[in-house]
């Protein structure tokens, strides 16, 4: 199959709006620049103001001080000083929240970019991925999985900068108040930061294990919500809550294992953290005893401490984090890196064709097989436009293969299907199923109104054309019985609608595409023999290819010709009459049918 490789990213859409990013990053730094200011401030407060010392070292607070008119203007007014700690609280407070906000505002718009991007991409993979995976597992990395990277991104990427920020600016600070105090103050980090390491990479693979367990998890209640009806029909309640069972303690044990590896982690990290700080307090404490450092400096270096502790402790979190949205982030990746479904490249741009399509079709010795499991084989006939062909055959002979690669789901391994005298691989996907018409043995319909369900491929239909179809269908007059009549919701899946009723509204939306080639995939199989006859009457007067796939031999004996397959392979080709005269399998499907028929009479 021509596909065209998927090359976008998760980290495309997050460069797209790196201008928030970088201005959060500003921001965040010069709230840290602030923060550090009010400590500072208290130090000239404690040793300048109310003290005998020389202001603290720093070119800004000489300034500050001489701007405020000196110390001894300072000490005649502090409330000067004050209101400048407090401005430089209130300027903190406001570039915090900005850069908050910034990170918030790009983190959303981006991960919206990147649920926009997966729900159109998953349109456009192949049949076959979508026959690989599970739907649970898709929604699960569509929206917990963007969640996870939403929420790194708008929370703990800016506590990334925060803590870099912290440790740009309290080093150097604390080294120009005691050089001795500082080695004391940092000699813990590089174990801090070997602990952490080591944390993030067991909460990595443990993230991972959740992440799929969790897919697992949603799985299991979509197909059980999705079958629900069936599971209760064969009492099958009690094996389904069992089954969602072992899923749930499968997934409660993988998350309890991520709650102990947090714990250790917090409690190691408070027991240095705690540790460090009593070092500097006691160390501090002789200094200053001895005349080393002054009450006011003491206060600012354990401040700075402080402020210097947290992030390397919440550096622990800010990991965790990362590597449960990098596990995350390769989930999408791997799908927006799927092969998405395209003509060859030397058809693309001009040379793509878009013909004119009236419905005749050609299959030349077609062959295809699911991976290593053969459909077809050597399968060749020719169909007219505007003609009837019946298809027959047992459960897994192809007949629904056959009619997938029709609408090119599928290309086939060897041979060739001709539309109109062109190599169906050389015509556009898009182009070539808005002409095909598909109607399954189980319609899906969504949850919403039957107009909206029959409308559903040209939305701008007039009612009356709607109508129209729908008498063509043999629904109108059940509709027009409902309470609602054509404003009815069907429900989630149709569940409202009987199995006929399901069929005809599908077979209404089909007639509604005007496609010159419909195909019907035992899809009257729910129907009566008097609707039966009456659709099949309908569907003369459009004049289109029509393709019925039906075990009903008196479904099929109305048609032009008749396709009869066996493993894959075509055992008959021919009018009703002729396949009859030659008593071979339809003739022999004929008798058996018009038997049970007439013992049931």
């Amino acid at each position: 199959m021509s596909v065209q490789t998927g090359n976008t990213k998760l980290g495309t859409f997050f460069r797209h709006r790196a201008h928030l990013f970088v201005g959060a990053a500003f921001a965040m730094a010069l709230a840290t620049l602030f923060a550090f200011a009010v400590p500072i401030l208290v130090q000239v407060f404690l040793d300048s103001v109310f003290g005998n010392q020389p202001p603290a070292p720093f070119w800004w607070v000489q300034r500050t001080v001489a701007a405020l008119g000196g110390l001894a203007e300072l000490k005649a007014r502090p409330v000067r000083l004050a209101v400048v700690m407090l401005s430089s609280a209130v300027v903190n407070g406001v570039f915090a929240a900005v850069a908050a906000r910034w990170m918030a505002l790009g983190a959303e718009r981006a991960t919206s970019d990147t649920r926009d991007a997966l729900y159109a991409h998953l349109h456009r993979v192949s049949a076959a991925y979508h026959g690989r995976v599970t739907s649970g597992d898709l929604i699960q990395r569509c929206t917990s999985d963007v969640d996870t990277v939403r929420r790194f991104f708008a929370i703990q990427v800016i506590e990334v900068g925060r803590a870099l920020a912290m440790i740009a600016v309290a080093i150097p600070i604390m080294v120009r108040l005691s050089p001795r105090l500082t080695v004391v103050a940092v000699a813990i980090l590089p174990w801090a930061f070997w602990y952490t390491y080591a944390f993030f990479r067991r909460m990595q693979s443990a993230f991972l294990a959740s992440d799929e367990s969790e897919g697992r998890l949603s799985a299991c209640v979509q197909e059980h919500l999705a079958g629900v009806r069936v599971v209760r029909a064969f009492g099958r309640v009690p094996h389904e809550v069992e089954r969602f069972d072992a899923a749930n303690r499968e997934y409660t044990s993988v998350s309890v294992r991520m709650i102990d590896l947090l714990a250790r982690y917090w409690g190691v990290s408070s027991l240095m953290v705690l540790l460090q700080l009593a070092a500097v307090v006691i160390v501090g404490a002789t200094l200053a005893i001895d005349g080393g450092l002054t009450v006011g400096a003491l206060l600012v270096f354990i401040t700075a401490e402080l402020m210097l502790l947290w992030p390397v402790r919440q550096m622990g979190m800010i990991l965790a984090d990362m590597g449960k949205a990098r596990v995350a982030a390769e989930r999408i990746n791997a799908v927006l890196r799927q092969p998405v479904e395209d003509a060859d490249p030397t058809l693309r741009g001009p040379g793509l064709t878009r013909p004119r399509i009236d419905g005749a079709v050609e299959f030349c010795d077609v062959s295809f097989a699911y991976g290593d499991i053969a459909t077809l084989r050597g399968v060749s006939f020719r169909v007219a436009a505007g003609e009837t062909i019946g298809i027959l055959g047992p459960t897994g002979a192809g007949k629904s293969t056959l009619m997938a690669l029709l609408a090119r789901l599928y290309d086939p391994n060897e041979g060739r299907i001709l539309i109109d005298g062109h190599d169906i691989t050389t015509i556009d996907r898009r182009w070539m199923r808005r002409h095909v018409g598909f109607v399954l043995q189980e319609p899906f319909l969504y949850a919403k109104t039957i107009q909206e369900n029959i409308a559903l491929a040209t939305s701008h239909a007039p009612d009356s054309t709607v109508h129209s179809v729908a008498r063509q269908a043999a629904i109108h007059d059940v509709i027009l019985g409902f309470h609602q009549g054509y404003r009815t919701p069907v429900g989630e899946r149709g569940v409202t609608l009987s199995g006929g009723q399901k069929q005809r509204v599908a077979i209404a939306r089909a007639l509604l595409t005007a496609a010159p080639i419909l195909v019907f995939d035992d899809s009257l199989s729910a129907v009566d023999n008097r609707t039966d006859a009456h659709i099949r009457t309908a569907l003369l007067q459009h004049r289109a290819t029509t393709f019925l796939i039906s075990h009903r031999a008196t479904t099929l004996a109305r048609t032009d010709r008749l396709l009869v397959l066996r493993d894959g392979g075509v055992v008959e080709y021919g009018s009703p009459a002729a396949l009859i005269a030659a008593d071979g399998e339809f003739a022999r499907v004929r008798r058996l049918q018009e038997g049970a028929s007439n013992d049931n009479v």
